[in-house]
């Protein structure tokens, strides 16, 4: 499986293709040093292959990362490998895992109930490049609808180091303009990413959390957040993930997030969305899509499109 990679301490193998690390623990999170091997494995050319066994768990921050770098996670069960997001089956060949010919995902877990799993919020902002900007404030809101607090710390990577604070993550930020940054947030249960990015129009503020249960959440405090992020926010989408628990996505095969409701701001210039929404401050809608004429992805994409906004979503 290639040869080891001097004076790195995350990775166990390197070929002409990939970069191999193997963690055999119960939960796998975003380390400063598996992050570090992401971008080893970008500024080398190859791409990223986490390997774990079929109990490990992967924190959210840690599932984002793979997916922003194109790393793969490679599932051991017993002798046999498959991709811990797509299920499907893969084989070392040539360097790297890579799908066996002819073969299909593994079929997904029938979930409990169909809202059954853990929330999944994205909330995107764009701010005026000014320098009175405050970030933050979404990721408090968002927080405080999932677990009832503010974040309790953020860092680089996890576990967190620094105790929440809008000013020194703001300045943290600041500091590495125009470079962006990905910070690691977390309340409880709770975690997420806090990304920042400056673009032609101003400052780009993105919060991604994975936690709760939906029914532990409850429809009324997604729409008071909803309500209080309408000023401010571009878009704000709202899943259910049955994969997900408490944060940590499971290794074993599951369905992709089913779309609960999306925030959309500005003017629509689409066709009209196939579902109505409510009107909020600020001349956004709130859709919700759990109980439409159309399935629910169905029902985003049609919202999406009058939008304007990208048509995808979350693995």
């Amino acid at each position: 499986m290639g040869e080891p990679l001097t004076g790195h301490p995350a990775i166990d193998g390197v070929t002409a293709k990939v970069l191999v690390v193997e963690q055999d623990r119960p939960v796998v999170s975003r380390s400063t040093w598996l992050t570090d091997a992401a971008v080893t494995a970008a500024r080398t050319s190859r791409s990223l292959q986490l390997v774990t066994p079929e109990r490990s768990r992967l924190t959210y921050p840690l599932e984002l990362l793979l997916g922003e770098t194109g790393a793969q996670w490679v599932v051991r069960a017993g002798g046999r490998f498959r991709d811990g997001l797509t299920a499907l089956p893969l084989h070392w060949d040539k360097g790297s895992y890579v799908p066996q010919p002819g073969a299909d995902p593994l079929p997904p877990l029938a979930p409990d109930h169909v809202w059954a799993g853990s929330v999944e919020i994205q909330i995107t902002s764009l701010h005026p490049a000014t320098g009175t900007l405050s970030l933050g404030a979404t990721a408090e809101a968002a927080m405080r609808a999932l677990v009832g607090r503010e974040p309790a710390g953020w860092g680089i990577a996890e576990p967190v180091t620094q105790p929440w604070s809008r000013r020194e993550v703001t300045a943290h930020c600041r500091g590495r303009a125009p470079a962006p940054s990905s910070l690691v947030i977390v309340a409880g249960d709770t975690v997420g990413v806090l990304a920042v990015r400056r673009v032609k129009t101003g400052v780009l503020e993105e919060v991604r959390l994975s936690g709760p249960l939906l029914h532990s959440v409850g429809e009324s405090a997604l729409e008071n957040l909803a309500d209080e992020v309408s000023r401010t926010a571009r878009s704000m989408i709202v899943a259910v993930h049955h994969g997900r628990s408490d944060g940590l996505r499971s290794g074993m095969p599951s369905l992709p997030p089913l779309p609960y409701a999306i925030l959309a701001a500005g003017t629509g210039t689409g066709p009209e969305p196939p579902v109505s929404g409510r009107g909020l401050r600020g001349g956004a809608r709130w859709y919700r899509l759990d109980d439409g004429p159309l399935a629910p992805y169905e029902l985003l994409t049609g919202v999406l499109q009058h939008y304007g906004l990208p048509v995808g979503g979350a693995r």
